[in-house]
C-alpha cells in the first residue's frame, strides 16, 4: 500500500504542475515557465528510474542544478548573479545524487544574492573519470537562517561511503566569503 502511495503522489504532483502550466500559458509566460522548471525538479528529486548503483547521470545532476539556478532567478525577477561553468565530457560519468545541489542550494540560502561584485560561483569540471567542483559566495549582510550543518555532514557521510579515499572535500568559512570544493577522483 505504501509503494503504491508513493507511486501515485509523484504522479499527481506532475499532472497538477502541467494542468497549471496549461491554464497560465495565456497569462503569464514567466509564470508558466517557472511552473515547468518546478516540474522538471520534483521530476528529478521523485526519480529512482535514473539511479544506477546508488548513483545518477552527472548530466542530470548539473541539469537540476540549472534548473534549481532558475527557479531562483525567476523568485528574484532574473536580479540575481550567478556565474555557473560546466567544463568537460559529462556523457557516461554518474554521481550520488543531490551532493552538488545540495552545495547550490546552500549558496542560494545563504549568500549574497545580488551582489554584483562578487556573484555566486559554481564551476562543474571533468577530466577524465575526475570532477572538481567548485561553489563560491559572499554572504549575507544581517539576520541569517538558521543552520544546522546537518546538510554538510550528510554529505560528508555518503562520500565516504560511496567514494572511500578516492574524494576529497573542502569547505573555507571565511569572515564574508564560504567556498565549498569537491574533488572526486574516480567517477
Amino acid at each position: 500500500f505504501n509503494f503504491l502511495k508513493a507511486q501515485i503522489n509523484p504522479h499527481f504532483v506532475h499532472n497538477t504542475l502541467n494542468f497549471l502550466y496549461a491554464k497560465s500559458l495565456p497569462y503569464s509566460p514567466e509564470l508558466s515557465e517557472g511552473i515547468l522548471t518546478l516540474s522538471d525538479i520534483m521530476r528529478y528529486a521523485l526519480s529512482e528510474g535514473n539511479a544506477k548503483d546508488g548513483k545518477a547521470p552527472l548530466k542530470d545532476e548539473i541539469e537540476h542544478d540549472r534548473n534549481v539556478i532558475k527557479i531562483n532567478q525567476l523568485r528574484f525577477s532574473n536580479n540575481l548573479n550567478v556565474q555557473f561553468d560546466v567544463e568537460g565530457v559529462m556523457n557516461g560519468a554518474t554521481i550520488i545524487p543531490f551532493v552538488l545541489i545540495t552545495l547550490v542550494e546552500n549558496a542560494f540560502k545563504h549568500g549574497d544574492l545580488k551582489n554584483t561584485e562578487d556573484p555566486i560561483v559554481i564551476k562543474v569540471k571533468t577530466e577524465g573519470s575526475q570532477l572538481y567542483f567548485y561553489c563560491r559566495n559572499r554572504k549575507k549582510k544581517g539576520t541569517k537562517e538558521l543552520s544546522t550543518g546537518i546538510g554538510l555532514d550528510n554529505i560528508i557521510k555518503r562520500l565516504d561511503l560511496a567514494y572511500g579515499k578516492d574524494y576529497a572535500f573542502n569547505v573555507r568559512d571565511e569572515d564574508d566569503f564560504y567556498t565549498t570544493e569537491l574533488t572526486i577522483k574516480k567517477l
